[in-house]
């Protein structure tokens, strides 16, 4: 079997993971999620340890086959419509957050 590579729990790993998600934890919650986290590893390392010397790839986990359907042209909700449930509206757009990852 091939090595193990244990990763290193700690507060600043789920800081960063709260970054990625765009997740504002306190000092309490990031606490709280390291044993957690160290938890959850350890949980799926135990795959492992799961012995799949002969075991062929599974490429496809249903035979289901995918339905599609032809496309067609439907007309679409009016503009004015569409921007009355925007929360806010500029010129036939709508105003989002700005989104950015200072790095």
């Amino acid at each position: 079997m091939s090595e193990t590579v244990r990763i290193q729990v700690d507060e600043k790993l789920v800081r960063e993971i709260a970054a990625l998600a765009r997740l504002d934890l306190s000092q309490e919650e990031t606490g709280v999620f390291v044993p957690q986290f160290k938890d959850i590893l350890d949980y799926v390392s135990v795959l492992n340890e799961v012995d799949t010397e002969d075991v062929p790839p599974a490429y496809l986990s249903s035979t289901n086959e995918s339905v599609t359907r032809a496309d067609e042209v439907e007309p679409s909700t009016p503009t004015d419509e569409f921007l009355a449930n925007a929360p806010q509206a500029r010129d036939d757009y709508v105003v989002i957050p700005r989104v950015h990852i200072e790095g």
